[in-house]
């Protein structure tokens, strides 16, 4: 898998939607803040995997695009909009989601210093 293209895709997808539309409750609009979490966080892991920051991406990509998510709805507040707290909870989920897939499916596990052996072990009885 290409990553750096992977990142760079996700970022245009969270960047696109800069302008509120007309904002609702609905399903379409649940699934787009549940989606965008989940890419927010998985960019988020990418590129701290890609720069060495490999032990904890999991929770940087989640506490990224959680954070992502409040400020947009604080500049909501700020605009004179009201905070939906149904848009932050399903793009925290979407981030929790997105992090736990990219960590656990997605990307190069991470050997633990504190782990002493790494690889695999085979025995034969002759």
């Amino acid at each position: 898998m290409n990553y750096r293209r992977f990142a760079v895709s996700a970022l245009v997808l969270c960047l696109l939607p800069l302008s509120r539309g007309w904002a609702n409750d609905s399903i379409n609009s649940e699934l787009s803040h549940f989606a965008g979490g989940a890419a927010m966080a998985l960019g988020t892991m990418v590129i701290a995997d890609h720069y060495g920051q490999n032990e904890h991406r999991a929770w940087l990509g989640f506490g990224v695009a959680t954070g992502i998510g409040i400020l947009g709805e604080v500049a909501d507040k700020a605009k004179g909009h009201e905070v939906s707290w149904l848009d932050i909870a399903v793009n925290s989920l979407g981030a929790a989601v997105g992090a736990y897939g990219g960590e656990r499916w997605l990307l190069t596990p991470v050997i633990k210093p504190e782990e002493r052996f790494a690889g695999v072990t085979l025995n034969y009885l002759f």
